[in-house]
C-alpha cells in the first residue's frame, strides 16, 4: 500500500504544483475526460460534467490567482489517503483565511496512471 500511496500524492503534488502555475495545458491531463467536480465558488453553484466544464473554472481561478499579490502555494494539511484497487480517495483542508476549505478527490488508475474522478470542494459553515 505504501507503494501506491506514493503513486498518488505524486499524482496530486504534480496536479496541485500545476494549478499554482496557472498553466491550463499542465492542469487538463490531470483530470480524466468525464470527471465531475463541486466548485466552492458562487459562479459555479452546480455540479460541473466533464473536463471541459471543469477547465472552464480552471480558467476562471488561473486568472483570478494572477491578480494576486504573491504567487499561490498549495499545501494540504491533514492529508488522508485511502486506497481501493483502481479508486483513490483523498481527503484534506487548505490552510486559507475565512472558514475551513475542504477538499475530496476521487483518483482513478486506467492504463498505469492516477487522474482525478472526482473533486468536492467546499467551505465550511460558521458553527
Amino acid at each position: 500500500m505504501a507503494q501506491e500511496n506514493s503513486d498518488v500524492r505524486e499524482t496530486l503534488d504534480g496536479f496541485f504544483r500545476a494549478v499554482e502555475s496557472r498553466d491550463l495545458d499542465r492542469i487538463t491531463p490531470y483530470f480524466e475526460e468525464d470527471a465531475q467536480m463541486f466548485s466552492p465558488l458562487g459562479t459555479y453553484p452546480a455540479r460541473l460534467d466533464g473536463r471541459a466544464a471543469i477547465m472552464e473554472q480552471f480558467k476562471a481561478i488561473s486568472e483570478a490567482l494572477k491578480q494576486m499579490p504573491t504567487p499561490i502555494r498549495i499545501d494540504p494539511q491533514e492529508l488522508v489517503m485511502r486506497e481501493f484497487g483502481d479508486i483513490a480517495l483523498v481527503t484534506f483542508h487548505l490552510k486559507l483565511p475565512g472558514p475551513l476549505h475542504r477538499r475530496s478527490f476521487i483518483l482513478r488508475k486506467r492504463d498505469g496512471r492516477w487522474r482525478i474522478a472526482h473533486i468536492h470542494a467546499s467551505m465550511a459553515s460558521p458553527a
